[in-house]
């Protein structure tokens, strides 16, 4: 949905894009799909995982909100931890 609609990454929350119908936001696709905005945010966010620790997000043993905080980790950093 970020794409198609040119939401761009970044903490700048007033940054919009003119693509596929105006300048959209993360809050317009949390409006779309009925979640709060920081929800989206944070669903967004793990989009960043390496592709292992999205499995465990999505398998429940990792939650959502300590996956956000990793995936703004390196990949790197991402792959060390499986390690441990």
């Amino acid at each position: 949905m970020k794409e198609y609609w040119g939401v761009k990454n970044g903490t700048n929350q007033h940054d919009r894009v003119r693509q596929n119908g105006g300048g959209k936001t993360t809050k317009d696709i949390a409006d779309f799909i009925g979640e709060p905005k920081r929800n989206t945010e944070r669903i967004l966010k793990l989009h960043d995982l390496i592709p292992e620790l999205q499995d465990l997000v999505s398998e429940g043993k990792l939650g959502t909100t300590a996956g956000e905080q990793l995936a703004y980790m390196s990949e790197e950093n991402q792959r060390a931890l499986l390690d441990v």
